[in-house]
Order: structure tokens, then C-alpha cells, then sequence
């Protein structure tokens, strides 16, 4: 058995990487770090993402609309703060979804391609 110690980049098909790009970094303060086999990779103090340029983006549906394999959901823990203020953050969500788990207060956004992003607060830290 292999134990994970920690996750590393998750890569998101994309419309188009620089529009994606220019929301990662208005949101989160992503930057970009380097270029990869057909993306980039982006993040800040340590969390990574790659976003990867759809071979035929003008075919591509929003990843929420999808029933292909791929990723549904993907998590950021974020200080209680901050997702205090993700309604100021994010004006653009018309009905954040907002989940109170018996150990996470959560709420899920999406980018602009449609990938669900759930910003999270452990209660038990």
C-alpha cells in the first residue's frame, strides 16, 4: 500500500488558459509558474493547478454539464474569513451552495469552465 502525504496538481481542461488564468489569479492569487505538455501550471504558496487547453474547446461542454469521466469536485481550505466573504468574492455565483457537514462548513463556486470548487473550513482546527 502506497499512502499519499499530500496532493499535489489537479489539471482542469479549459476553454481557453488565458481567461482561466486571469480568473485563478483574480480569486485565489494564482500565478503562473511554468509551462507543461499543453497547459500551464498555476498556484500560489504551495497549491497547484494545471490548466490544459481543450483539444476542440468550441465542442467542449462546461465540466458541471458533462456525464463523461472527469473531475466533478475539487477542494481549497481556506481561513473561516475568507469563506466568510465568498459572497463579496465571488458577485458573479447567483446562489452559492453552502453545505454544513458534521466537520466542514463549506460552499461550492464554479470557474469558468464549469469545474466545482469547494471552499472549506475544518471546524475541528
Amino acid at each position: 500500500m502506497i499512502k499519499p502525504k499530500k496532493m499535489n496538481s489537479v489539471v482542469l481542461a479549459v476553454w481557453d488558459i488565458e481567461r482561466s488564468l486571469a480568473w485563478y489569479k483574480e480569486h485565489f492569487g494564482f500565478e503562473k509558474l511554468y509551462d507543461v505538455p499543453g497547459g500551464v501550471l498555476i498556484g500560489a504558496e504551495g497549491v497547484d493547478v494545471v490548466l490544459s487547453q481543450a483539444d476542440e474547446p468550441e465542442k467542449a461542454k462546461k465540466a458541471d454539464e458533462a456525464k463523461d469521466i472527469c473531475i466533478r469536485l475539487f477542494a481549497f481550505e481556506v481561513a473561516r474569513k475568507e469563506l466568510d466573504r465568498a459572497e463579496e468574492e465571488f458577485p458573479e455565483e447567483a446562489d452559492l451552495t453552502w453545505i454544513d457537514h458534521s466537520r466542514f462548513r463549506s460552499c461550492i463556486i464554479d470557474d469558468p469552465d464549469g469545474h466545482a470548487i469547494e471552499l472549506y473550513v475544518d471546524n475541528e482546527i
